[in-house]
C-alpha cells in the first residue's frame, strides 16, 4: 500500500508529528504551503477567523500525483476548533475516491475532535474513507514528546499492515 503524509504546520508542531509518522512507516511526506505566509498576531487572528468559518486559503500546488496513493495521512493544527484554512483548501481540491484517510491534528488546548469531524465529513463527501483520527494536545509538550506521539501513530499503522 503506497502511503503519503500531507500536512500544514504554522508553528512547527504539526510538522514534527507528520515527519515522525512518515519516518516510522516509510511514507512520502508533503507540506501544504500557503501562497501568502501567515505572520505574527494578525496571521494568528485571521487564521482563527477563517478557520472558524471553514474558509479556504490560497495554497501552492503540491508536486505530487495524489492518484498514486492508497493511504493518505492529513495533519493540521486546530484553530478555533476547526482545521486550518490551508487544509480546507487541500481537501476541497482532491478526489478521495478509493482512498483510506487517517487524520491527525495538533492543538494547544481543545477542539481536535470537532476539527477531525469537519475534515471527515468533507473527505467522505469527496469519496474517501476516514479510517482513524488522532488528536495531540501539544500545549506545554517538549519537542521530543511531540515526536514520540507521531511515532506512536506510525507504529499503530505498522501493526495494522502486519496483520
Amino acid at each position: 500500500m503506497k502511503t503519503i503524509v500531507i500536512y500544514y504546520s504554522w508553528r512547527g508542531k504539526t510538522e514534527l508529528v507528520a515527519r515522525a509518522i512518515a519516518e516510522t512507516i516509510s511514507a512520502d511526506l508533503k507540506r501544504i504551503e500557503e501562497v501568502k505566509e501567515r505572520k505574527g498576531l494578525f496571521g494568528f487572528i485571521s487564521g482563527g477567523y477563517q478557520a472558524a468559518r471553514e474558509k479556504c486559503s490560497r495554497i501552492k500546488p503540491l508536486a505530487v500525483d495524489f492518484a498514486l496513493y492508497d493511504l493518505v495521512f492529513i495533519g493540521t493544527p486546530v484553530w478555533a476548533a476547526k482545521p486550518s484554512p490551508a487544509v480546507n483548501s487541500f481537501i476541497n481540491q482532491q478526489n478521495f475516491s478509493g482512498k483510506k484517510v487517517v487524520l491527525f491534528c495538533t492543538m494547544g488546548g481543545f477542539g481536535g475532535e470537532k476539527a477531525c469531524r469537519v475534515m471527515k465529513d468533507k473527505i467522505e463527501k469527496r469519496g474517501g474513507e476516514v479510517i482513524a483520527w488522532f488528536c495531540i494536545k501539544t500545549g506545554g509538550m517538549e519537542r521530543g514528546d511531540i515526536i514520540k506521539e507521531g511515532e506512536k501513530i506510525g507504529r499503530i499503522f505498522l501493526k495494522r499492515e502486519e496483520r
